[in-house]
């Protein structure tokens, strides 16, 4: 029963993440069109976050979200044999599908991980999926999206270390060695 209370709950999120909804400010601002004004040549205006004296704000992680799919997408533009711009909204709704599947693969996986549990770790993937926050952040072009994501990976990261560290500590020569100190 849960699989497929998560499926539906998986559309829902897609639902969220295609449809036509308040576009917030710094979903665009602060990401998406910073690099779409280099890659496509659009005219934009950046914010004062990237323009003072000593900005907040760098483009460089940007580059590796934004920019690989949208130079993608421009080679696959091109080499469909259109011509001419590419239309703002084609980088938006590449833009959202990708940040979907981000969300759907790189968030729950993380939750897979994080949750040893079976039992916690279904009770827990269906609040994520359930979550409002996940249907419309979560699947949006948000910096905070993404750094959610870098958050949850480096915690499973550190969940791999200390594994591997126990493991070995507890099999190892050194565990002799550790636990002698």
């Amino acid at each position: 029963m849960w699989r497929r209370t998560y499926l539906l709950l998986v559309l829902v999120r897609l639902w969220f993440a295609l449809s036509s909804s308040y576009l917030h400010p710094d979903e665009n601002f602060q990401g998406p069109e910073v690099i779409a004004g280099q890659i496509f040549k659009y005219p934009v205006r950046l914010t004062w976050e990237f323009t003072s004296d000593q900005p907040i704000r760098s483009v460089f992680p940007l580059w590796p979200v934004y920019g690989l799919p949208m130079l993608l997408l421009r080679w696959l533009w091109i080499g469909n044999g259109n011509d001419g711009e590419i239309p703002p909204i084609a980088v938006f709704w590449t833009l959202r599908v990708l940040m979907f599947i981000i969300s759907f693969v790189l968030e729950d996986w993380a939750i897979h991980e994080l949750v040893p549990s079976r039992r916690h770790r279904q009770v827990a993937v269906l609040l994520v999926a359930s979550s409002y926050v996940t249907w419309t952040f979560q699947t949006h072009t948000f910096s905070n999206s993404i750094e959610t994501l870098v958050v949850l990976w480096s915690l499973v990261l550190i969940e791999r270390i200390l594994e591997t560290s126990v493991s070995t500590l507890s099999h190892g020569s050194n565990g002799l060695l550790v636990s002698g100190c």
